[in-house]
């Protein structure tokens, strides 16, 4: 018994050290504010739940969208379940669900932060 619970604490202490503090950035490089939707999945003791909320980006600035512990291994545009950008007049926007439209760069803590941008 002793061992088993041995192994199951070192597993534990492992399992969590693939864990990494990531932020997610959405930028707005164009001259008009841009609003979306963001959905995010949360759990409770009642089970999961997805959580949406509303954000606007003003005009050449960004905006923080998650603040997770996320999977090393996991790519960011999975981190929403919903990502819903409004129509703004005469802007093209980038695809969320594409993993390459969010640059990955490291802060200054060493943790990864994620930029989307989100005009074209």
């Amino acid at each position: 018994m002793r061992k088993l619970t041995t192994l199951f604490l070192l597993l534990t202490l492992v399992s969590c050290g693939s864990y990494t503090m990531s932020t997610f950035y959405v930028k707005n490089t164009s001259d008009k504010p841009v609003s979306f939707d963001a959905s995010v999945m949360k759990f409770s003791q009642s089970g999961p739940y997805d959580v949406n909320q509303s954000f606007t980006v003003k005009p050449n600035d960004s905006v923080l969208a998650r603040k997770v512990s996320m999977r090393n291994d996991v790519s960011p545009e999975k981190w929403f379940t919903q990502f819903n950008i409004f129509p703004t007049d005469s802007l093209e926007f980038n695809d969320p669900k594409n993993p390459q439209n969010w640059v990955k760069t490291i802060g200054k803590d060493g943790k990864p932060i994620y930029t989307f941008n989100i005009v074209k």
